[in-house]
């Protein structure tokens, strides 16, 4: 099967992409044990304490603390059954995944998400993709997160192509950009057909190889 003159690697993102992800069940659960609402959850989950515990500055152990504070409760919930709620949040797309196997048998693929630790844990363990890919940049591993350059940087450097013959798909229009700014080519994923669709503009010798 031929490779692309022009592509020679891709990076893909996980969540929303790899991975549907679901908290809903998750909140409620933790709003149910400590007695509070969802939005009451949601809201201690502010955007500042996601960052940072995303981009390592915060631990998962650290993290959890910050957010039963948040919550003003007088309950309180187990650190391990908090993680366990915490990761099961995370749903493998079957035929997203089975593509990403047929494109590592002619491409280099690897894994650039904005994640943390307990997030990883679960994907290490339980996710066999992450033993197949070429490897990984995680923000909370690399201390910055998608859009902010110096991640796709990282992540370049992983590789020996420059950064035009890399394809990057993310299902987050403001962290394709990031990466089309740096000479990335970019899919915005929406759905599993459109992918595919523009996927085989970029390298149709591969599709054409498949039969």
């Amino acid at each position: 099967m031929a490779i692309s003159a022009t592509i020679k690697g891709f990076f893909f993102d996980i969540g929303g992409v790899l991975v549907r992800v679901d908290a809903s069940e998750s909140i409620q659960k933790i709003a149910d044990i400590l007695e509070v609402t969802t939005l009451q959850v949601r809201q201690a989950m502010s955007p500042s304490l996601l960052t940072e515990y995303e981009t390592g500055k915060v631990s998962g152990n650290e993290f959890y603390h910050h957010l039963l504070r948040n919550c003003h409760s007088a309950k309180s919930i187990d650190f391990e059954f908090f993680k366990y709620l915490w990761q099961d949040v995370l749903f493998p797309k079957e035929a997203e995944i089975a593509f990403l196997k047929k494109l590592m048998q002619v491409y280099p693929v690897w894994l650039l998400s904005n994640t943390n630790d307990f997030h990883y844990d679960l994907m290490v363990q339980n996710f066999e993709i992450l033993k197949l890919v070429q490897g990984g940049v995680y923000s909370f591993i690399e201390g910055f997160m998608k859009p902010a350059p110096e991640i796709y940087l990282a992540a370049l450097a992983r590789t020996s192509f420059k950064s035009e013959e890399i394809v990057f798909i993310d299902d987050l229009e403001i962290n394709v950009q990031a990466a089309r700014d740096l000479g990335f080519q970019t899919i915005c994923y929406t759905d599993y057909d459109q992918m595919l669709n523009e996927l085989q503009d970029l390298i149709p010798d591969f599709f054409e190889g498949l039969g």
